[in-house]
């Protein structure tokens, strides 16, 4: 208000006033509205006068009455549709006039012209200008009543309508066009009327066939269905027809006659088209006398191919006219309904398998007998448990599941393999034929089918090593010559250490540390012992570095050679000079003595023993780095002498000196008188005690202070002398003059104080 024109402000106070003072009044009725329905939509009413086509609303004034009207109960809607008025409808029902007046109310707020709805039914085939008169060509039946001509029928909507078609003299009925919510079942047509639509059905000018035989009075096929003739029969002209000829047939008089030809050509069944004229045409079909064939299989129940089709009932029967031609096929083999096979035999006219067959011209009267006869085959099955097993039949390579057919009484020899290779370490081995063993079998076949059934069982291999390779020695329980076993075996394995090993664990299908255990043979196993080298001395390992003498014994002062296994790590030799007390970290003791050494390795060590070692038993101890002590008893005696050998082909030589110092061979045999130096070791004590280690000094000299004696072949000789070879350790010599009047490879050995050396030879010239 402050924002007002102050001249205004008296007005509005006055007005304000005089409606403060009015007197108080009820205010009058408004009515309410009141909906007009039209169903369907576009229907046409009055209300009060007041023409409407569609749905309509007023505002009445409750108690007032007001006029609803139809004036048309019989309206034209849109797109070929009727409707027809049925009565005026609120919510509590039908009202019974037409007009109708009503009070307005605010508890009916809508008032419905409720209509029918009819949709138009076209039914167009017929059209006759009234000028001329024309002949329908058929009447339609609409719900029983009858139609002449193209029409439009109005009938309630989504009803069912039934149309039948009848045809007049001279055309005939060709069907109803297809068409939507309509089913058609030959003449009948039944619509659903889900909305307007039309119909078509389809009349044609109608010619007339004559169907006549020859002979006559036969029957005949027209469109699959048997007509006697003669028969006239009203066709549509440009239409195809489907005859046949019923083959064969008697007459009237019994006789058999069967098909020849149509009059037009055609074939025993054909499409028959009528041709467009006005004239009646006729279609004969022409018969020859037949004669009744029986076509049998023996055994019953086999089948036969005629005419290239396989009938399904035997025996056939046919009736055939004289002189025509037939295609007979019996097969090479078939089955009967009990699952025996048989084999073609041959025919009772002594034709083929496959042949044709003329009707003799004389048949006719007493008719024709066929017969296919057949032989029994036996069939002989061999199956396998192995897949696809290659059997032999006869020598003849068959793969499971084998099958072959034979005569009855028909020997056939099988075999099959007695060990099939599975993989690598798998193999199959052959349990052999039922009530056989393993080779092959001569089955005799009888009536009866055969099947025999090759089993076999599965075998894995078992593979047993060491590492080191050869370090053990195996017991294998139970023993195999070739190392398979059955696949549901169990196999215990245990094994001893070879000397200088010693087993740490399994490797493979073994695990552990305890040397024997079992496996499972239900897959190829590998097992591995894995075994660590330790030092070990044969059984008297300590001997004359010589070779092997008669005395069991080594002598003080003598080089000596200790054999075994894993003894060193590696193979050394002692440089020239003094002897060291240890190569590569190992070393040698006789007690708490080092012993010199020459030679070490892994089988062999040369050491040499000390001059003054008591005789007797005594105790060697080898150490080596990374590896435990091993021991060894051994005995030391006076004298122990041995030749040292050199092999020449395959002999074992004495070495030996000429007096000038050269080699004694073959190609320089000694001589009888001459002297001779031969080196040995072992001869027992010189004059003085030996330098431990380091070599014999030019002077003074060690002679070995035992008596020596030579024997060459037969001869004994004494020793000219015997001494400690200068500038070596632990080698000895012995010189003596040939005295032997014997030439050719003699036998040589020295004995030193009753002990005897090794036998050699030597060349004598």
């Amino acid at each position: 208000m402050k924002n007002l024109d102050r001249k205004y402000v008296p007005i509005f106070a006055i007005v304000a006033l005089s409606m403060a003072l009015a007197p108080i009044f009820r205010g009058q009725d408004l009515g309410s509205t009141t909906r007009i329905t039209p169903v369907p939509a576009d229907a046409q009413y009055t209300v009060d006068g007041q023409d409407y086509s569609h749905a309509s609303s007023a505002v009445w004034p409750t108690g007032s009455k007001h006029t609803l009207w139809v004036p048309s109960e019989l309206q034209l809607g849109h797109f070929r549709m009727k409707y027809i008025f049925r009565g005026w409808e609120f919510a509590g029902g039908p009202l019974p006039f037409n007009p109708v007046t009503v009070t307005a109310s605010p508890a009916i707020p809508e008032y419905r012209a409720v209509f029918d709805v009819l949709y138009a039914l076209g039914v167009v085939f017929f059209n006759c200008s009234d000028t001329s008169p024309c002949q329908s060509p058929g009447t339609i039946s609409v719900n029983g009543i009858t139609y002449n001509a193209t029409d439009n029928l109005y009938l309630p909507a989504n009803s069912t309508v039934v149309l039948q078609a009848f045809p007049n003299p001279g055309y005939v009925f060709m069907g109803w066009l297809q068409g939507q919510s309509q089913v058609v079942t030959g003449f009948q047509n039944t619509v659903t009327l889900t909305s307007p639509m039309n119909v078509y059905p389809r009349f044609q000018s109608a010619r007339k066939v004559n169907l006549t035989t020859d002979p006559p009075e036969l029957t005949v096929l027209a469109d699959r269905a048997p007509v006697p003739t003669p028969a006239t029969l009203d066709w549509a002209v440009d239409s195809v027809h489907t005859v046949g000829a019923n083959s064969p047939q008697r007459d009237r008089f019994g006789k058999m006659w069967t098909f020849k030809s149509w009059s037009d050509g055609g074939e025993l069944n054909h499409a028959y088209k009528v041709a467009i004229s006005t004239m009646a045409t006729g279609l004969t079909a022409n018969y020859v006398p037949a004669a009744a064939v029986s076509i049998l299989t023996a055994p019953v129940g086999l089948k036969i191919k005629v005419d290239g089709q396989s009938n399904v009932l035997n025996p056939y029967y046919f009736a055939w006219g004289a002189g025509e031609q037939h295609h007979l096929e019996a097969p090479a083999q078939q089955t009967d309904a009990a699952g025996r096979v048989w084999q073609f035999s041959s025919w009772s006219n002594g034709g083929k398998a496959t042949q044709d067959f003329i009707v003799p011209v004389d048949s006719e009267a007493n008719g024709l007998r066929l017969m296919a006869t057949y032989t029994p085959l036996t069939k002989l099955a061999v199956n396998s448990s192995l897949a696809g097993l290659s059997v032999k039949l006869d020598g003849v390579a068959c793969t499971t599941p084998c099958e072959t057919l034979r005569d009855v009484g028909t020997q056939v020899r099988v075999s099959a393999p007695a060990s099939v290779s599975q993989g690598d370490g798998m193999r199959a081995d052959f349990d052999g034929w039922p009530g056989t063993a393993a080779g092959d079998l001569v089955v005799t076949l009888g009536d009866s089918a055969v099947t025999l059934n090759a089993n076999y069982h599965l075998l894995n291999r078992l593979s047993a090593a060491s590492d080191p390779v050869d370090a053990v020695v195996w017991t294998v329980l139970p023993a195999s010559p070739d190392g398979f076993y059955r696949a549901d075996a169990n196999v215990a394995l245990s094994l001893k250490t070879q000397p200088g090993y010693k087993f740490r664990r399994w490797d493979g299908d073994l695990s552990g540390t305890i040397p024997w255990g079992v496996v499972t043979m239900s897959a190829p196993r590998v097992v591995k012992a894995l075994l660590d080298p330790v030092p070990y001395i044969a059984p008297a390992g300590v001997s004359n570095a010589a070779g092997t003498t008669p005395q069991s014994g080594v002598a003080a002062g003598g080089i000596v050679s200790i054999f075994g296994v894993n003894l060193a790590v590696e193979t050394l030799v002692a440089p020239d000079g003094m002897l060291p007390q240890t190569l590569g970290g190992l070393t040698v003791r006789v007690g708490d003595r080092l012993l010199p050494l020459f030679f070490v390795s892994a089988q062999q060590i040369n050491a040499l023993l000390p001059d003054d070692l008591a005789t007797g038993s005594q105790v060697m101890t080898i150490s080596a780095t990374g590896a435990p002590d091993v021991r060894a008893e051994f005995t030391v005696v006076r004298n122990a002498p041995g030749l040292f050998p050199v092999v020449v082909g395959g002999q074992a030589m004495a070495i030996a000196l000429h007096e000038d110092g050269s080699p004694v061979t073959a190609d320089a045999p000694a001589r009888s008188a001459e002297l001779l130096t031969v080196y040995g070791t072992g001869f027992g004590p010189a004059e003085r005690v030996r330098p431990e280690g380091f070599p014999i000094p030019q002077t003074p000299a060690y002679n070995i202070v035992d008596a020596v004696t030579v024997q060459v072949g037969e001869v004994v000789t004494p020793a000219g002398k015997a001494f400690a070879v200068v500038g070596r350790c632990g080698i000895d010599a012995v010189q003596f003059r040939l005295n032997s009047a014997v030439t050719g490879t003699l036998t040589l050995r020295i004995t030193v104080n009753g002990a005897d050396s090794n036998t050699l030879l030597l060349p004598v010239g």
